[in-house]
């Protein structure tokens, strides 16, 4: 018999990777998935690992069969290049070299390598898309899961890894405010509500995927630019291309080796920093409890590397801890929002920040229009050469505690919470 069960809605790169951290740290956990898609495709674009993610892909053993999907092979060392290119004579005025073993990968490729290491193939269930969760009034009875479908399943913890759009972030949240309004604390179930919806960060970005010759045929790499827009729609390749007239040279050649109808552009969403992760037997994970712009660059959002990866692994490890079962489970759940959310949320304050300074806009260290900028006149480049500074300072997050140090870290206050 299980300790305990687990019930995983989204079987995206975040439950499949919680689920792999299952199966390693808690293998006495029953543990099923519920997709709201009707088939699982090996669809998506680019995505990058950084330091802190390979740690986490070494741990669960994925090393071997993610290098030989990785779009840089062997080649771990990737420079960064940052480039004025808002005018027709661009120039790069910052370079650097990736401190530590960096990958690229194709989405869908990476999300298939996940599911192959799903033990159990009949735990994955597709077409289930979520609807709400009943908590049960004896603290011994499990929670009930309703699906789209009319179809129920029962389970001791439910973790809610289905994106942005979080369906069980929304359950969550108004069963929160709800509980607010009925104890008189109108103010607080206003603010509990308001953190439901994804809030849009007032940034669109123009996107396509790029057939580029590798020596041996094409493959397809997703090229994004970012504009200050409001539509989220489809679009021609020749209102992409006008969008950024007067760019650099390169900028419009690498917009016409595109495809033409490929185009589109998407309003850049974040969900506000939650008050928590966990309610009870319930949490969220990745982009349902952090989801950040992706202006650090790991692709899929900020932090794959901080959304995804360390979420499940930590959640994973918690959640195996020897003390832990049925009845203390849901103190472990708190252990993981103590320590991820903090972090994460910090890093998405970061991110935004990046996307800040590589947007030019810096007001400590220059204030110039987009047309100031886009005459070559402004910002100086002594302006630009500390916007550089400012940018790897940005980086420094990276080099506090490592991801192990905060796994050890949470077990130990599981185990002291549970002594």
């Amino acid at each position: 018999m299980p300790k305990y069960t687990v019930a995983i809605i989204g079987a995206g790169l975040a439950g499949l990777l919680f689920a792999i951290a299952l199966q390693k740290y808690a293998p006495d956990v029953e543990f099923q998935i519920f997709e709201s898609a009707p088939e699982l495709a090996d669809i998506g674009a680019g995505i990058g690992f950084q330091p802190r993610t390979w740690y986490v892909v070494r741990q669960l053993g994925l090393e071997d069969a993610l290098l030989k999907v990785a779009g840089n092979g062997q080649n771990s060392n990737v420079v960064l290049v940052n480039r004025k290119a808002d005018q027709r004579d661009g120039f790069t005025f910052n370079e650097s070299v990736s401190d530590g073993e960096v990958y690229t990968f194709h989405r869908g490729q990476l999300h298939k390598v996940l599911l192959d290491h799903i033990q159990d193939s009949s735990r994955v269930h597709v077409g289930k898309r979520f609807v709400s969760y009943v908590m049960p009034t004896d603290p011994n009875g499990q929670i009930t899961v309703s699906f789209k479908d009319g179809s129920t399943t029962t389970c001791d913890v439910l973790v809610g890894a289905d994106g942005i759009k979080s369906s069980v972030r929304s359950a969550l949240f108004t069963e929160l405010a709800d509980a607010a309004q009925a104890a008189g604390r109108a103010d607080e179930a206003e603010y509990l509500r308001s953190c439901i919806p994804p809030k849009w960060l007032g940034v669109v970005a123009y996107r396509t995927l790029i057939k580029r010759d590798s020596g041996d045929g094409t493959f397809q790499r997703r090229a994004t630019w970012m504009d200050h827009l409001v539509m989220v729609a489809k679009v021609s390749k020749e209102e992409a291309i006008a969008a950024f007239s007067g760019w650099e040279p390169e900028v419009e050649d690498i917009m016409k080796a595109s495809d033409e109808s490929g185009w589109s552009k998407w309003a850049i969403h974040v969900v506000k920093d939650l008050p928590t992760f966990v309610s009870g037997r319930v949490a969220l994970l990745g982009d349902a409890a952090h989801a950040m712009p992706p202006f650090q660059g790991a692709g899929a959002g900020q932090g794959f590397e901080t959304k995804v990866t360390q979420d499940a692994l930590l959640l994973g490890q918690v959640l195996g801890h020897p003390k832990v079962n049925r009845d203390t489970v849901s103190t472990a759940l708190e252990v993981y929002d103590e320590f991820r959310r903090p972090f994460a949320q910090k890093v998405a304050a970061l991110s935004l920040r990046s996307g800040q300074l590589h947007s030019l806009t810096a007001p400590e260290i220059f204030t110039v229009t987009a047309e100031d900028s886009s005459s070559g006149k402004a910002p100086t480049k002594e302006q630009l050469k500390k916007l550089a500074e400012v940018i790897e300072q940005v980086k420094g997050w990276r080099d506090g505690t490592t991801v192990e140090q905060d796994c050890i870290a949470a077990l130990q206050k599981v185990e002291e919470l549970l002594a």
